[in-house]
C-alpha cells in the first residue's frame, strides 16, 4: 500500500469531527477500512478515501433508503421492543439494570423477568443420539445444535401456542440445550450444572451465575435477530433457536471469546506484540476489544472483571492488551479473562454465553408471535463491477 493513501487516527477523527471510539465504530461497520501499521502494530491507519467519502456523507441530508440500509450494521433500530436496551452506557433488562440483574438473579430469575411468568425450574435430561457416533466428537455446540434439531419435528408451531406454553416449553429447551453443551445428565439451577461440570468453588460458582445473567439478551445482535426473524414465519421454538444457536456459533460472534482467549494467552506470555502482528488485518472487536454500542465500555465485562480483581495477572493482563489497543475489553475479553481465571475447559466461553442466550432468545421469540408481523427487510440491487 502506499503510505500517502493512508492517515493515522488522529487525522481521520479530525476530519470527521468523531472521538476514536467512534472511529472504530465505523470500523466495525465495515464503513472504512483500516489496516496495521507497519512503523507500530499497536496502531492502526484508515484509508484516506474512505473516510473522505464517509465525511461528505456525514455532510448532506440522508435519504430513507440510505439510512434504511446503513441500519442493519449497527445503526438506527429497525423494529420494537419491549425487552431490552441499551442506553447511557448501560444494559436494560425490561426497566433493570444488567448490574442489577447480575447482582440479584439467576439465569432462571433473569428469565422469569423477561418472559413475565413465574420463577421455575428448569427440568429436563438429556441423551446423547447413538446413531450420531461418538458423542465427544460431536463437541458442545454438535451436540446442542443436535439436542435442538430432534425436538423440532414434534412441536408445534408459534402461531398455535399460547404465551405460557411457550414459556414452559422454553425452560425445557433451555435445560436440554444446557445439558447437551455440557454432555451430561443433570438437573438442579443452571449455574450449578456448569459448575459441576467444570469442577468449579463456590466463588467460581457465583461467578458463572453472574456470566450467565450478563450474557442472558442483547437487544438484536445478530442471533437474536435470527431467532426472530424464524419466530415471525411462526416456526416451532426449537427450530427458531435452531437458528439462534447456529448464528451464535460464527467467529464474529459467539467464537469471539475464543480468540479473545489466544490474545490473553498472549498477553499473559509476554507475545502480545506477535500475536497483534498475526491479526492486524482484524478489528480489535474480533478478540474481545471495543464495542460500538459502548464507547466508553462495556459494562458487562467491567462486572465480570471486577469480580476477578484479585486474580492479578489475568487481570493486568487484559488491562495491558486495552491500553495498547486503546480500546476498552468487551464482554467476550471478560469471558476469556474468566475461563482463565477459573481454569475452564476452552469451551467454557461458548458453553456460558449459549447458556446464558437461550434465555433472551425464548423471549424475543415469544414477544415476535405475539406481534403477529413477519420480519422481511428490503433489498437494494447494484451492479457488480
Amino acid at each position: 500500500m502506499k503510505k500517502s493513501d493512508w492517515i493515522d487516527a488522529a487525522t481521520a477523527c479530525d476530519m470527521l469531527g468523531v472521538k476514536p471510539q467512534t472511529l472504530y465504530a465505523y470500523v466495525s461497520r465495515g464503513l472504512l477500512r483500516a489496516e496495521a501499521d507497519a512503523q507500530d502494530a499497536r496502531h492502526s491507519l484508515y484509508k484516506q478515501s474512505d473516510v473522505e467519502d464517509l465525511a461528505r456523507l456525514r455532510r448532506r441530508p440522508r435519504a430513507r433508503a440510505e439510512i434504511a440500509e446503513h441500519a442493519i450494521r449497527w445503526g438506527e433500530p429497525v423494529l420494537t421492543t419491549s425487552l431490552t436496551e441499551v442506553r447511557d452506557g448501560m444494559l436494560w433488562l425490561r426497566g433493570k439494570s444488567i448490574a442489577d440483574c447480575a447482582e440479584h438473579l439467576t439465569v432462571e430469575g433473569v428469565a422469569a423477568h423477561l418472559w413475565a411468568v413465574e420463577p421455575t425450574d428448569f427440568v429436563s435430561g438429556y441423551a446423547p443420539d447413538p446413531s450420531a457416533g461418538p458423542d465427544a466428537a460431536l463437541g458442545p455446540l454438535g451436540r446442542a445444535l443436535q439436542a435442538l434439531a430432534h425436538e423440532v419435528p414434534q412441536a408445534a408451531d408459534l402461531d398455535d401456542s399460547a404465551a405460557n406454553t411457550i414459556a414452559r416449553h422454553g425452560g425445557r429447551l433451555v435445560s436440554i440445550v444446557t445439558n447437551a453443551l455440557l454432555g451430561v445428565e443433570a438437573t438442579g439451577p443452571i449455574h450449578h450444572r456448569l459448575g459441576q461440570a467444570w469442577g468449579v468453588d463456590a466463588a467460581g460458582l457465583d461467578n458463572l451465575r453472574c456470566a450467565l445473567v450478563l450474557l442472558s439478551d442483547h437487544e438484536l445482535n445478530p442471533s437474536t435477530f435470527a431467532v426472530r426473524v424464524a419466530a415471525s414465519t411462526g416456526a416451532s421454538l426449537p427450530a427458531a433457536l435452531l437458528c439462534g444457536l447456529a448464528t451464535l456459533s460464527g467467529p464474529r460472534h459467539g467464537g469471539v471469546a475464543s480468540l479473545a482467549r489466544r490474545a490473553l494467552q498472549a498477553a499473559l506470555r509476554g507475545k502480545t506484540q506477535d500475536f497483534l502482528a498475526q491479526h492486524a488485518n482484524q478489528p480489535p472487536y474480533s478478540y474481545g476489544f471495543g464495542h460500538p454500542l459502548y464507547p466508553d465500555g462495556d459494562p458487562r465485562a467491567r462486572i465480570i472483571l471486577n469480580r476477578l480483581a484479585e486474580n492479578g495477572a489475568v487481570v493486568s493482563a487484559i488491562t495491558s492488551l486495552s491500553d495498547q489497543l486503546g480500546l476498552p475489553p468487551n464482554i467476550d475479553a471478560a469471558l476469556a479473562a474468566l475461563s482463565a481465571a477459573q481454569n475452564l475447559p476452552d469451551t467454557a466461553a461458548f458453553t456460558i454465553f449459549a447458556t446464558g442466550r437461550l434465555v433472551g432468545w425464548v423471549a424475543h421469540a415469544m414477544e415476535q408471535q405475539e406481534s403477529g408481523e413477519i420480519i422481511r427487510p428490503r433489498a437494494r440491487y447494484r451492479e457488480k463491477p
